[in-house]
């Protein structure tokens, strides 16, 4: 997918026009191929403070779906979300191209991660199916589970193997 195509995708016609849940949610959703050069070129053309903060909104929902015994995931997605929200913030500072290009490639991690590698199990209690399907597949049925009859049962071990980059705050940012 290139640039133009990523934009008619977003229903947006520059990075500036980025601004609602629904673009985040679009994006980080995608189970499609995105190349890192084209998410960091819509990256520079938003204004990432409001990335930050949509970016708290998703994972906000997001983390209210988990299921309850699921405390590992959560705690990985809570983590996933500081290291975003870290690095769109370090990217406001002097370091911008480094922490754009790191930016970009820790969101595209997180999306393929997300959205394209089936590593979590939904297990049907009443038909007694069990699916391999992605950490938002899985989230989705979740989050759907609570307007039907069925129960799952949900095992997202091997969801759990991601590494996040450290993000070292400087005390100046601890301050703000």
């Amino acid at each position: 997918m290139d640039r133009d195509e990523l934009y008619d995708f977003l229903d947006i016609e520059h990075g500036s026009q980025f601004e609602y849940f629904e673009n985040f949610a679009d994006l980080a959703e995608y189970d499609g191929e995105i190349e890192n050069d084209v998410i960091y070129d819509l990256f520079q053309e938003i204004n990432l403070k409001t990335f930050a903060e949509l970016c708290d909104s998703y994972f906000y929902d997001t983390l209210e779906h988990v299921p309850g015994d699921q405390i590992d995931l959560y705690n990985l997605l809570e983590n996933i979300k500081r290291s975003l929200i870290g690095l769109s913030e370090a990217a406001w500072g002097e370091e911008h191209d480094n922490a754009l290009i790191n930016l970009a490639d820790q969101f595209n991690r997180f999306r393929c991660w997300y959205s394209n590698e089936p590593l979590a199990e939904c297990r049907n209690m009443v038909s007694g199916q069990t699916n391999l399907v992605t950490v938002r597949d899985a989230l989705t049925t979740s989050r759907l589970e609570k307007l039907s009859t069925d129960e799952f049962i949900y095992d997202f071990t091997s969801a759990l193997d991601y590494p996040i980059e450290e993000y070292i705050m400087t005390f100046a940012d601890l301050v703000e």
